[in-house]
């Protein structure tokens, strides 16, 4: 008998044992393979020598990719009244780790050795916000028969009690530009680049090819982290210098950091989380059309490590 279809309401997604209420996600797996000829005699119809060996051999471990959208509440990002308690999931900053995620899950396969790569989020007003979040896989995946999620009361983070607070080198914005600066959207992403290392004894050994988990990693180091906020308002920073400051002052080597933070809140007004990005200012631009407000954008980045 044929095995049925997975409907999308019929599938689990969990990650580090955690259940999330996500609208879409992306799992894939592929190795990463070379191709090895050994040639023969010399052919006249081919113009060149006959192919009689053709082997794959690979040429990094076996690699995947997780993608998943969805909709952030408050028990995602808040634990025992302590906002960004987030288990490693979606790791800020400070938190990042080295240590694989485990115990992972999306419809009817699961998996081990996850690596976070991107985590982010935009809110609008009135509007429940929705996240993204990108991981790296090292390993196979396993297959099981299907999970539910359970149906539970979900306090979802809503746009209408989340805001952004922006301090344009080290002011607030509201009072560097006349008490009339108004954040209509905001988006933050972070970035983490990994680099896996592999030991030669570990990969030397023959074992490994009657092992359905594939080659792993002996360890998947941190290269770079960047924070970034990107905001939709009415204004633009005047007196910007060369060096992505508001300059304000005589120096530009005193002028403060600029820095833009997002609050979010559960539809019960209870804060769950905080993020900010303090750094330079990277762009900013205006425009305006018939029949609506002029927009402005402003983005900037923090480099953590």
């Amino acid at each position: 008998m044929a095995t049925p279809f997975l409907r999308f309401e019929n599938g689990k997604i969990s990650l580090n044992n955690k259940d999330l209420m996500v609208s879409s996600a992306n799992l894939s797996i592929t190795p990463t393979l070379a191709t090895e000829r050994v040639y023969g005699d010399y052919l006249e119809g081919i113009s060149g020598s006959r192919v009689d060996f053709v082997g794959y051999t690979p040429t990094s471990n076996l690699r995947g990719q997780l993608d998943i959208s969805f909709y952030i509440s408050a028990d995602t990002l808040y634990s025992n009244r302590t906002t960004n308690t987030i288990d490693r999931l979606f790791e800020i900053k400070e938190g990042m780790s080295e240590l694989p995620i485990n115990t992972n899950r999306v419809g009817r396969y699961f998996f081990d050795n996850m690596y976070l790569k991107s985590f982010g989020f935009s809110f609008t007003p009135f509007q429940l916000i929705k996240a993204e979040a990108s991981y790296d896989i090292y390993g196979s995946i396993q297959k099981e028969g299907g999970a539910f999620l359970p149906r539970t009361e979900v306090d979802f983070a809503h746009g209408l009690k989340s805001f952004g607070d922006m301090r344009a080198t080290g002011l607030i914005a509201d009072q560097a530009i006349d008490g009339q600066f108004e954040i209509t959207s905001l988006k933050y992403n972070i970035l983490v680049e990994r680099k896996p290392s592999n030991s030669i004894r570990a990969a030397e050994n023959t074992r490994i090819n009657t092992q359905s988990s594939g080659v792993r990693p002996t360890r998947v180091s941190i290269g770079t982290i960047e924070s970034e906020m990107n905001i939709e308002c009415n204004e633009m920073i005047p007196h910007l210098n060369s060096y992505g400051d508001q300059q304000l002052g005589s120096s530009p080597q005193t002028l403060q950091q600029s820095e833009i933070s997002a609050h979010l809140y559960s539809m019960e007004g209870e804060s769950i989380a905080t993020f900010s990005t303090r750094g330079k200012i990277q762009s900013q631009s205006t425009s305006i059309s018939d029949g609506d407000y002029a927009k402005s954008n402003i983005t900037i980045k923090q480099i953590i490590k």
